[in-house]
């Protein structure tokens, strides 16, 4: 059975590969519906975690709604600057195997009291 993570950096490979536009908007929720898993609030807080530390190694951009709303609801921007776009239209298969080695890394650096927090 494939890794959580898995499905998910491939969801995010294959809806940037499907966009039409220049730029492509990520919320955690929607990522989890679209890697086919279960909307639970767990999952969704992994895939929010995942798509915060691709925002902290600059793969992807977070961008933050504005005060208007009572929502803080973050935002993840995948826009055609970014190499991930790039290698996601002309190479996916390498996007998605460099997205797997970045989560990969993630696990590796990841210390028993860094996850607790």
């Amino acid at each position: 059975m494939e890794d959580m993570e898995d499905k998910i950096t491939k969801a995010i490979v294959e809806l940037i590969r499907r966009s039409k536009g220049r730029k492509l908007t990520l919320k955690a929720t929607v990522l989890v519906r679209v890697a086919g898993l279960d909307e639970r609030h767990k999952n969704i807080l992994k895939a929010a975690r995942l798509l915060s530390k691709l925002a902290g190694e600059r793969v992807i951009k977070i961008e933050r709604k504005a005060k208007t709303s009572k929502s803080k609801s973050i935002m993840y921007v995948v826009d055609e600057s970014l190499d991930i776009w790039r290698m996601s239209k002309d190479k996916p298969d390498e996007a998605t195997s460099f997205l797997g080695s970045l989560t990969k890394r993630f696990h590796n650096r990841s210390s028993p009291t860094q996850m607790r927090r």
